[in-house]
């Protein structure tokens, strides 16, 4: 019974975060024509099937369910921009944002990102809730090339909360300074913030990302001597894009590192992968992803502490405008994994 009242709870809720959003929308569409609001929004919904008695990736957020069709995301973004200041909010539903916000408090597990920003000339800084700035994927799968996430972004924060001040230095070359609540927080810890940093470089075909974290990861509250010892993480992320014709070469590696109880040493671990996209023509594009995990220690990646990889391949097909569909074979592999997955997409970004 009080599994019962649990499920009937989320769905009202979810049901209630809808028509909001419904009614927001109904608000705002006539205000579109002031130039003052904007509206975008994306939709991910897939298809998964893999070996017999396997319903989920317990090591997968993002694309995870096995054996029936799951919405991962759908995200509504709005935007309100006057002189200096913009606002922005995103409410979200799906797996994702199940999965991935429950340990925050409700009325913020619907939220993607919200913001407030002041703006003038090369110079912002914004305040609220950010997507992830680590690695070059996003939850968003319409805006990859595989329309799944990989690994690497899995195992990075996939937001952050506080203060984020971008400069813009050169045409080619942008900074973003975080102080931010932690790892991924949405709620004021009480500790120490975490800081991030993030370059951004533009050569002709080329776009690179170096990003960086050093922080507390302590939980709410006052600290024991044990998880005292547990605080400290420091994180180094590199990617870049290369674009030439009709091929797009993206690769992403990091490494980071953690302070354990009982160790006077640190625990490492790191990721490595490489993808390849390539336009077919206009609206058909065919893509392939090679990745290894390795966190011998379980820092981050509890599942495996042997080398972890996965290999994939697809398509993806634009129908119009807006509707995307595509289908991708993903293979996980390690010592004590092997795991077939076959993926069926119907993605929106309008």
């Amino acid at each position: 019974m009080a599994m019962v009242k649990s499920t009937l709870n989320k769905r009202s809720q979810t049901k209630l975060i809808v028509l909001s959003c419904l009614g927001v929308l109904s608000f705002l569409l006539p205000l579109q024509l002031q130039a003052q609001f904007s509206l975008a929004g994306t939709y991910d919904g897939y298809a998964a099937v893999s070996k017999k008695g396997i319903s989920s990736l317990p090591f997968m957020v993002s694309h995870s369910k096995i054996g029936s069709y799951d919405i991962n995301l759908l995200e509504i973004e709005l935007a309100y921009t006057k002189n200096y200041l913009k606002f922005q909010f995103s409410p979200a539903i799906g797996s994702y944002m199940q999965r991935n916000y429950e340990l925050e408090v409700p009325l913020r597990r619907f939220i993607y990102e919200s913001y407030l920003q002041y703006e003038k000339g090369k110079t912002s800084i914004a305040y609220g809730t950010f997507s992830s700035p680590y690695t070059q994927e996003t939850p968003r799968g319409v805006d990859q090339l595989a329309p799944s996430r990989s690994l690497t972004a899995e195992y990075v924060p996939y937001y952050v909360s506080g203060l984020r001040w971008t400069q813009q230095w050169k045409p080619n070359f942008k900074s973003q300074f975080f102080v931010t609540n932690g790892w991924q927080r949405l709620s004021f810890s009480g500790v120490r913030p975490s800081l991030g940093l993030l370059f951004q470089w533009e050569f002709k075909k080329w776009k690179w990302n170096w990003s960086h974290f050093y922080g507390d990861i302590a939980p709410v509250g006052k600290l024991t001597p044990e998880l005292g010892l547990n605080r400290w993480r420091f994180f180094q992320e590199l990617n870049f894009a290369y674009q030439h014709n009709d091929w797009t070469l993206q690769s992403c590696g990091y490494l980071g590192a953690q302070q354990r109880t009982g160790d006077p040493n640190l625990s490492w671990w790191g990721q490595a992968n490489v993808q390849v996209a390539y336009a077919v023509n206009n609206n058909l594009s065919a893509f392939s992803r090679l990745e290894f995990f390795y966190d011998p220690h379980e820092v981050v990646f509890n599942y495996e502490h042997d080398v972890m990889c996965s290999g994939s391949m697809g398509w993806m097909q634009h129908i119009g405008p807006v509707l995307q569909v595509g289908q991708e074979f993903r293979y996980f592999r390690s010592k004590l994994t092997s795991v077939p997955v076959f993926y069926t997409f119907l993605r929106l970004k309008f």
